[in-house]
């Protein structure tokens, strides 16, 4: 093979190698959402993590907004906004059973909705319409009022909660589209 076609094999491959290399690095996003969420003490975390994480605590981490629908995770710092995918066989339920103080609510915000009762045990029995348990659980609530958990996608259910004597229950629903915060549930 003659030195100029070498030369010419190289610059392509070269060429190939940078074009695939900004394709790969600099997709619209990618980079930009990575430092979002290690600016935000989520670097590293998923999605998953990332709800229980801010679901869990009633601190605002500087300014962010969380809100979770039926297909992504919303978080915004009043500058940007990520939008992160759940993953595509799960749902995830946010519920704050009551007394006497609720407030209407279909997307969860993780970080500013209050629900009244606050670090309380109580029992949750989730069944799905065929009957089966799918979750039958003694919870704790978080610093917000709410219990989270992840269920099923695209299933139709029963949750019942039991707390101090009393109960409530409601039909669910986990299809696209389906309220992520559920406070309908008063408790007598």
């Amino acid at each position: 093979m003659k030195k100029s076609q070498r030369l010419i094999i190289f610059a392509v491959i070269a060429l190939l190698v940078v074009t695939a290399g900004a394709f790969l690095f600099n997709r619209p996003g990618s980079n930009a959402e990575a430092a979002f969420l290690e600016q935000h003490g989520l670097g590293g975390l998923t999605v998953e993590e990332i709800v229980t994480k801010l679901d869990s605590t009633t601190a605002d981490p500087e300014g962010l907004s969380a809100s979770i629908t039926s297909e992504e995770l919303i978080l915004n710092d009043g500058t940007r906004e990520v939008k992160l995918a759940l993953p595509a066989e799960k749902f995830y339920l946010s519920f704050a059973p009551y007394i006497t103080n609720t407030h209407p609510c279909a997307t969860h915000s993780l970080i500013s909705c209050q629900g009244e009762l606050v670090g309380e045990e109580l029992q949750a029995i989730i069944t799905d319409a065929d009957g089966k348990e799918l979750v039958n659980s003694t919870f704790t609530t978080m610093e917000n009022g709410f219990v989270g958990v992840w269920l099923p996608r695209d299933i139709t259910a029963t949750i019942n909660v039991l707390y101090d004597g009393m109960t409530a229950q409601a039909s669910i629903d986990t299809t696209k589209g389906s309220n992520t915060c559920l406070t309908t549930l008063q408790l007598n």
